[in-house]
């Protein structure tokens, strides 16, 4: 970047960024979620790991522990994705069934029209 002055560089950006088009950054911003989920998918296994389900469509990362709304609620996915890179421990894969399974087994959601002993 040209200039170390943030004044400037933020006139810079805006100057670059109003020549190119809108659908070319979500595009490249699409690509790149991708990439980094196939590569947490890849990092966690690429399996669930209660029932061994594969199809990366139906993956779900999971917080062992719980509390994922909480830290999705304080950033982002990609802030999740990169903790998961970068090692970070609590993470498990799991298919979209076994989560909810998961959820309501930890009474984090209620199902209507059951109970929670039957």
């Amino acid at each position: 970047m040209p200039h170390k002055d943030p004044v400037r560089r933020a006139e810079y950006q805006k100057k670059y960024r109003a020549g190119i088009p809108i659908d070319y950054e979500r595009k490249r911003g699409l690509i790149k979620a991708r990439r980094l989920r196939v590569a947490v998918l890849a990092y966690l296994g690429n399996k669930c790991v209660r029932c061994g389900f594969d199809d990366a469509r139906a993956l779900q990362v999971d917080h062992i522990l719980g509390g994922g709304r909480k830290e999705k609620a304080d950033g982002n996915t990609y802030r999740i994705y990169r903790n998961v890179i970068n090692g970070r421990a609590g993470y498990q894969l799991l298919c979209a069934n076994c989560n909810w399974i998961k959820r309501y087994e930890n009474q984090a959601v209620e199902m209507p029209g059951r109970t929670r002993n039957g």
